[in-house]
């Protein structure tokens, strides 16, 4: 079922542009007077037609004994060695400003839920999305540091990548997400607001970038950066909030593009090789790759993007052609889901921001 969208020019009885800030600004720049538009895309929306029907053998329900100050879910991870993380803002706001004094990331024993600890406090200010590599380092985005973190296993900082500001940025880049050809810089390891990381067995780590850069960047062994590709819009390799990544084991790049409520799936080398998109998928908040490469999708609802959207949460396991195969549904489907992890014995893991930070379905 494809998905609608609104006329890019805005015109159409009864028809109103979702644009991510309301109206289209003008500035002038320079003695010249030129004058940078912007055409951001316009939400799409997902149908409520779908059959969501969930089977009763198929919910999500809260899961796992973490601290009481872990609250706001925002990522979930599995280790290797059969560990799940839990990164949660402590109750602060999205973005906030505020340096975290307790400790982000949560570890939890997997086949109990109990607390074994956890670390991170004074790093992070409103971290994001968390992800585990094969050597078991664990890789946490910041959309107010604007930073990716590493960390070994044991929760030792490794190294960071992303340059500091500059006087202005910020504004500049919260305000090219309207102006979309405003040039702000040319520093390709500026992130602007990074939403997620996967890294892959030979070491590159690929990020999604994210709410304003609308771009998926990749990093060597060493940090540095080796290609990148995307840019604001809804054609073929283009972004509105790239939401999600993950890895397939051949290399592709599988991506949760929100705002346009599809995946996107890319070759390393960022060349596109497939879009998915409907309304049994929904929005896609993120994406994970569980045992046999399957590809898994978190629909986190509608309320933060549409007019008027609804709140949903929803987990589906996608066929090679896109088609949904399997259905799960968190136990309250206010909980706002935000992040998906798969275990090694198919297990699905769920962040959410609303209530309980964390959520489990475990296969009988």
């Amino acid at each position: 079922m494809a998905l609608w969208r609104p006329p890019r020019n805005g015109r159409g009885a009864g028809i109103t542009r979702r644009a991510l800030l309301i109206g289209v600004p003008v500035v002038a720049a320079g003695a010249a007077g030129l004058v940078l538009r912007g055409d951001p895309p316009p939400a799409a929306v997902v149908s409520e037609s779908a059959d969501r029907t969930t089977a009763a053998d198929a919910i999500l329900s809260p899961w796992g004994r973490p601290p009481a100050e872990a609250r706001i879910g925002s990522g979930v991870a599995v280790t290797g060695s059969g560990e799940v993380l839990l990164l949660h803002r402590g109750g602060g706001a999205f973005a906030g400003d505020r340096v975290m004094d307790v400790d982000p990331v949560v570890v939890l024993d997997a086949a109990t839920g109990a607390f074994r600890r956890s670390w991170g406090a004074g790093t992070f200010r409103s971290p994001h999305g968390i992800s585990v590599d094969e050597r078991g380092r664990v890789w946490v985005t910041d959309v107010t540091t604007n930073r990716v973190t590493v960390f070994t296993p044991d929760g030792r900082l490794e190294r960071s990548i992303g340059h500091a500001y500059g006087a202005g940025l910020d504004t500049c880049l919260a305000v090219r997400n309207v102006l979309t050809a405003l040039p702000c810089t040319g520093d390709p390891y500026i992130f602007a607001r990074p939403t997620d990381v996967a890294a892959s067995a030979t070491g590159w780590a690929y990020v999604s970038d994210g709410y304003r850069n609308s771009r998926v960047g990749a990093f060597d062994t060493a940090g540095r950066i080796v290609r990148s590709w995307g840019r604001l819009g809804d054609g073929d390799g283009e972004f509105a909030i790239p939401h999600g990544i993950a890895l397939r084991g051949n290399g592709d790049v599988v991506l949760a593009d929100r705002r346009n409520a599809r995946v996107q799936i890319f070759s390393a080398d960022g060349r596109h090789l497939a879009t998915h998109s409907s309304a049994e998928i929904g929005r896609p908040y993120d994406v994970a790759v569980g045992p046999g490469d399957a590809l898994y999708v978190l629909d986190g609802g509608d309320a933060l993007d549409e007019d008027g959207g609804r709140r949903r949460g929803y987990v589906v396991a996608l066929a090679a052609d896109g088609s949904v195969t399997r259905r799960w549904a968190l136990r309250d489907q206010t909980a706002d889901p935000h992040q998906l992890a798969v275990g090694p014995a198919g297990e699905l893991y769920v962040a959410a921001l609303n209530g309980p930070p964390l959520w489990r379905w475990t296969p009988a």
